[in-house]
């Protein structure tokens, strides 16, 4: 959100330096009948300098610039309420109760429709010393919640960084404690058994999603089980060297349809006591020039979908260019792979509880 105008020398000095690309700017202007030819950075700086741009086009293009913050990330859980008269009638009073004043936050709005509520919050960025146009950066937090049952709802949050979650769940724990009759229950790996940690990740994966075709494995986390002396994490990033090697075996269990357990160095952690705490994976789209990394996560102990990479077409390159997608395309992305993640590893959890009730009835 743009609060206060932003001098176009400093839109200027962002394209001259390399954070908001030329192709975003063209992008932009192309939606308005503009054409640009040029694209040379400060070619392009030089013609957009004399625009008077509106707001809308200011958001866009600080949403462009490469910064980690303008991917767009998830985290679910579930708020159960056992003292109901009606969910969403009950949820609508906890959201519009919280005080915000004694966070970050800022509540912009509460949207109710029928069986779901939008819940807008807002917080600045600062970034003192920087360009004007990057110093102070308002993010917004997004708050979906969606009625599951009676007592139930889902809670999905949107936010900017992958730590904003612990300062959200401070805001909630706060509010749970002055609203009782409210309870948490976390989307954890910790509820499924040693061997559907795995089966989670191996199965996710050979889901479809339509319009998007996986390419390879990014990343892999593991962790040591809980209840060991330490913490340790074995990791493979397809950004450090050494790995690739790894990685690509991984992707090549999951294209031959058989489990990640095949890779050697998976393998070798599954046996000393570690489990897959997070998968990178990345997709092209079948119908345009576009491609997405995502990482499947329990941060928090809470199910995470985050949006790392998008990749753009763009006519100055022969690939696909690495920039921040607009949030309309990410929020589309983000939806599609978290129903996918959630609806999955409920499906595995039902599927556990099934499975442990027939060895009890046995």
């Amino acid at each position: 959100m743009v609060t206060n105008y932003v001098d176009n020398k400093e839109l200027k000095r962002v394209i001259e330096d390399g954070k908001l690309k030329p192709f975003r700017i063209r992008q932009i202007l192309k939606k308005q009948g503009i054409i640009l030819t040029s694209t040379n950075a400060e070619q392009i700086a030089e013609q957009v300098y004399p625009v008077l741009w509106g707001t809308g086009d200011i958001e866009k293009m600080s949403q462009s610039i490469e910064d980690g913050g303008n991917y767009l990330k998830s985290s679910v859980f579930v708020l159960t309420n056992s003292d109901v008269n009606n969910i969403m009638d009950d949820t609508e009073d906890f959201f519009s109760n919280i005080s915000f004043r004694e966070s970050k936050y800022s509540l912009m709005a509460i949207v109710r429709d029928g069986d779901n509520i939008l819940v807008k919050l807002r917080y600045a960025l600062s970034r003192p010393g920087r360009n004007a146009f990057i110093s102070t950066q308002y993010k917004e937090t997004e708050i979906k919640i969606n009625k599951m049952s009676e007592c139930e709802v889902l809670v999905d949050v949107r936010q900017a960084s992958s730590r904003e979650m612990k300062d959200f769940n401070r805001v909630l724990e706060s509010q749970i404690k002055k609203d009782s009759s409210f309870s948490a229950k976390h989307i954890s790996l910790q509820v499924l058994t040693n061997e559907n940690r795995v089966t989670f990740f191996d199965e996710f994966i050979k889901k479809k999603f339509a319009g998007w075709r996986f390419e390879t494995v990014t990343k892999i986390e593991l962790k040591k089980y809980e209840g060991t002396d330490d913490e340790e994490t074995r990791e493979l990033d397809g950004e450090e060297e050494g790995t690739l090697k790894n990685l690509q075996g991984i992707t090549s269990a999951i294209l031959n349809g058989t489990s990640i357990r095949n890779n050697s160095f998976v393998q070798e952690c599954l046996d000393n006591n570690f489990y897959v705490s997070t998968m990178g994976y990345k997709f092209e789209s079948i119908a345009d020039l576009r491609a997405v990394v995502v990482e499947i996560n329990f941060k928090y102990n809470d199910l995470k979908i985050d949006i790392c990479k998008t990749y753009e077409y763009d006519s100055d390159v022969e690939d696909l260019r690495l920039h921040p997608s607009e949030y309309s395309v990410q929020e589309a992305i983000l939806s599609m792979f978290q129903k996918g993640a959630y609806e999955k590893y409920s499906e595995i959890l039902e599927r556990q509880k099934k499975e442990a009730l027939e060895i009890k009835l046995s």
